[in-house]
């Protein structure tokens, strides 16, 4: 009986002992899982800003090259040294579908490498600084414009990018003036007239193509 009575009091200190450890070791598994949780939300918080960050300058990057990509197509029209290219068809989508800084921002990074001479620009352009100087010019102002301007419907989006065309042709055609020595009538007529009904068809397919992403986001 007197070894009975030790096994279980041996036995009981055990259990009390357990039983004393129980709420530490609980405890501690409490902490650790305050502690990753606290870990995880500060990487994912500070992650955010950084995905937010990243968004605009790809967008901005995106529709840069966008823009040098329309330049690579290059019609040349007869009685003029200034071709047809697909530049303006860019220019509208990123007034469409970027907010203004970013617009205005693709705009100004295009013309900026093209400038210090990376070939972004249509094969034989002079750039900013040759005959067709002022239509690049005109890129930017046109951007800003329609992307602050544009709204969602047909008809104020068609009327903020024939806006955005006719500030690009009137820069084109100063641009013009300045390399012919002041003669408007030539540089109408090499500048203006057989590139106008081009641009309103780009403005056309621009409308389009931006209502239908639109809509295919809706659905």
């Amino acid at each position: 009986r007197g070894r009975e009575r030790q096994r279980r009091s041996s036995e009981e200190s055990k259990s009390e002992q357990v039983r004393g450890e129980t709420p530490q070791v609980t405890g501690r598994s409490r902490i650790m899982d305050k502690a990753i949780a606290t870990v995880r939300t500060a990487s994912t918080t500070a992650a955010v800003p950084l995905r937010a960050a990243a968004s605009p300058v790809i967008r901005v990057i995106g529709f840069a090259a966008l823009i040098a990509l329309g330049s690579q197509v290059r019609i040349p029209v007869p009685g003029t040294d200034v071709p047809m290219t697909l530049q303006l068809l860019a220019v509208l989508l990123t007034g469409f579908l970027l907010p203004w800084k970013e617009a205005a921002g693709c705009v100004g990074l295009y013309l900026g490498i093209g400038s210090i001479g990376l070939p972004v620009f249509t094969s034989g352009s002079a750039g900013v600084f040759g005959p067709t100087g002022g239509y690049l010019i005109g890129f930017l102002p046109a951007a800003f414009l329609i992307a602050a301007l544009r709204g969602s419907g047909f008809l104020r989006m068609t009327l903020v990018g024939a806006a955005g065309i006719a500030l690009v042709l009137a820069c084109g055609v100063i641009g013009r003036m300045i390399w012919l020595a002041g003669d408007e009538s030539l540089a109408l007529s090499t500048g203006f007239w057989p590139f106008w009904p081009k641009a309103l068809v780009e403005l056309a397919v621009a409308v389009t193509l931006v209502r239908a992403v639109r809509t295919g986001r809706d659905d």
